[in-house]
């Protein structure tokens, strides 16, 4: 009776782990060290919220521009030339979308039916949301357990897929795609007219002199980067993002997705959003800030899972604000994949630690877990790992 695809979507699996540690706080009055959100700590500067009671006090309260306010879009064409060194796009090449989510879920449903491919670990929303609305045939290719790349098998099965889900810096595993890796993938995804989705909701959270590199920087007109205000500028509630494609073709079948689903962004959100972009003084006091931060607590959480005896930690993340250590040595031998996988993520619960178990990011690495310190100040992470060690080694 009911389209199936609504009955297939379910919410993300660390809502619900969120949800479990709440319920559990609230019934045990214990404290929870949390680890499991993506969520920013950080207050939305206020150069920001000033901007968007400016524009509510001008009246910018009417229907939105369908695809997005001129205003807003000039500034993303000057700071994907600055920042992204992408250049070349005009207003129609710009969707405004509700964050970076919603533009991601209308370029799934711009394909939907067709076979998409995605490196594995994949982000859960994509699994649990995106795939099922769209009826995506999804195919994950695995990392190596370094987090590199087998183009090999990327080019297997990208022969017959419609599209590639590209993220970088990447969740779960805080992994950059550099240039030579995105240079390859390019390749392979031109040699197929496979198109691009790339995600770089992460593009400002880079450590120890990284540089992040959007695929739109490279001259292939099939790719649709998708961008969002909610980690560089602690927006996470404004749900304000953008999508660009060179193909203005694709962008103007977007927009009449994007009109359908949700019919614009509310101006006043748009002109916040555009003064987040052209102030840059105000943007780089507040993100040098929030960054500061974060390069402490990466440290201090990394040295600390290293310190651990039976973690295993490949690499040192590179962006974004997720570490994603290999738990096997605490699993069981003889006990099925999914008798396992969630061993040591209730051990964690018990301590009062909570995590996001690998089987969460797809059908690879169900022995990891995801740590993110986003919430996390550095007294919480050392408490956390007194909890984790104790946990495990008694």
């Amino acid at each position: 009776m009911f389209n199936n695809a609504m009955e297939n979507i379910r919410l993300s699996p660390i809502v619900s782990i969120s949800e479990e540690v709440n319920k559990k706080a609230a019934e045990t009055g214990r404290n929870f060290i949390l680890f499991q959100r993506g969520e920013i700590g950080f207050p939305t500067p206020q150069y920001i919220i000033d901007a968007m009671v400016d524009a509510l006090k001008q009246g910018m309260t009417k229907y939105p521009v369908s695809g997005g306010h001129i205003r807003l879009k000039k500034a993303v064409i000057q700071k994907l030339a600055d920042y992204n060194k992408i250049n070349g796009i005009e207003p129609e090449n710009i969707i405004v979308t509700h964050g970076g989510q919603e533009g991601l879920q209308l370029v799934f449903q711009l394909f939907a039916g067709k076979k998409a491919v995605g490196f594995a670990p994949v982000w859960s929303c994509v699994l649990e949301n995106f795939v099922p609305y769209a009826k995506t045939d999804f195919c994950q290719i695995p990392l190596a357990d370094d987090f590199s790349i087998d183009y090999d098998l990327l080019e297997k099965e990208i022969k017959d897929a419609a599209f590639l889900y590209l993220n970088t810096p990447h969740n779960p595993t805080g992994k950059i795609f550099v240039r030579e890796e995105i240079e390859k993938i390019v390749e392979i995804c031109r040699k197929y007219n496979v198109f691009i989705l790339s995600d770089e909701a992460y593009e400002r959270i880079i450590f120890d002199g990284n540089e992040h590199f959007s695929p739109m920087q490279l001259d292939y007109e099939n790719i649709i980067s998708v961008f969002t205000f909610s980690k560089t500028y602690a927006m996470t509630g404004w749900r304000l993002g953008y999508l660009v494609c060179r193909n203005k073709h694709l962008t103007n079948l977007i927009k009449l997705g994007d009109y359908t689903q949700t019919a614009g962004v509310p101006t006043y959100t748009q002109f916040a959003g555009a003064e987040a972009l052209t102030n840059t003084a105000k943007e780089n006091e507040s993100v040098t800030s929030f960054m500061d931060e974060f390069r402490e607590r990466r440290t201090a959480l990394y040295e600390g899972l290293k310190a651990i005896d039976g973690i295993k930690l490949p690499v040192k993340p590179e962006g974004a604000f997720y570490i994603f250590p290999d738990f096997s040595e605490f699993v069981p031998k003889g006990l099925s994949e999914e008798e396992g996988r969630l061993i040591v993520f209730n051990k964690l619960i018990d301590a009062g630690v909570a995590t996001v178990y690998g089987s969460c990011f797809g059908k690879y690495f169900q022995n990891n877990l995801r740590f993110s310190y986003s919430t996390t100040n550095l007294a919480q992470i050392s408490e956390g790992l007194e909890r984790l060690k104790k946990a495990l080694h008694g």
